[in-house]
């Protein structure tokens, strides 16, 4: 035996002795990591960890003289990583896309919240569009006012959509079974949506074909949410469930006694002074 430090180890037949490489535990994570990451694609992130992670190992691997292996590991994290993260952007991008598509729905209120006839007439299908005049905006909007008050600017990313849904969430299901009602599963679909008002959170509820190629343009009507929990028309449903009666308006030449401007005249039955 020799005092030498850097003398190799020696095996019974005295040849230098052979070292097993031991796995690289993080080539083992790595992979384990972008696996999870492709089962759960729907969690943005995971995915691309395990392929950094196995980038990392990778080079470990190789600059460790022949002690690591697990180089397999490795590479199959890799290729899972860049998979699941291209999922991972594909869902954040359709994403995206639908909560555009989604929020643009509520330019329809905002469109009766503004009194704008023509922009309010082309979310709808055709034979819907006609019967959504000035009166039934105006009827509709004023009611939604008196009750929440002015709406907000509408929400326009994801994050924002769901942070409106989780003030109004509980009232989504019963009211959905409330359209279903009118409006049979079977070929229509209600789409909730959540807007902001001055009082809060206001649900609506947004009926169209379910064979329907997008939200706007194909909207058969739409209700909100009263403060007792009832929906509120835009149109008369199938059941005969009536839209609010419009304003009703001064006839011309009827003094308003409210303004001011006049009082109403009281037939003289006395006649004209002299008279009789």
């Amino acid at each position: 035996m020799t005092d030498n430090p850097y003398a190799q180890p020696q095996d019974v037949a005295g040849g230098p002795q052979y070292l097993e490489p031991k796995t690289s535990v993080l080539a083992v994570f790595a992979f384990v990591v972008s696996v999870v990451g492709l089962v759960a694609c729907c969690i943005p992130g995971v995915g691309p960890l395990g392929l950094l992670l196995g980038v990392l190992a990778l080079v470990m691997i190789s600059m460790s003289g022949g002690r690591k292996k697990g180089g397999g590991f490795a590479i199959a994290a890799i290729v899972i990583g860049l998979v699941a993260g291209a999922i991972n952007i594909a869902i954040i991008i359709g994403a995206n896309a639908f909560a555009r598509e989604y929020s643009a729905v509520g330019g329809l209120v905002e469109a009766i919240e503004n009194r704008n006839v023509q922009e309010a007439q082309s979310y709808f299908a055709s034979s819907q569009g006609q019967l959504v005049d000035e009166a039934a905006i105006r009827a509709w909007g004023e009611a939604v006012n008196a009750e929440y008050g002015a709406m907000q600017p509408r929400p326009t990313g994801m994050l924002e959509l769901i942070g409106q849904f989780a003030t109004v969430g509980e009232s989504v299901q019963p009211l959905q079974m409330d359209v279903e009602g009118e409006y049979p599963r079977s070929d229509y679909a209600p789409v909730p949506l959540a807007l902001p008002f001055e009082q809060g959170s206001v649900l609506f509820m947004v009926v169209v074909p379910k064979r329907a190629p997008g939200l706007v343009g194909s909207v058969v009507n739409a209700a909100y949410e009263a403060d007792d929990g009832s929906l509120v028309w835009l149109l008369p449903t199938p059941s005969g469930q009536g839209a609010l009666p419009a304003p009703q308006s001064a006839s011309p030449g009827a003094a308003d006694p409210a303004d001011g401007t006049g009082e109403a005249e009281e037939p003289d039955e006395a006649g004209e002074p002299g008279e009789g």
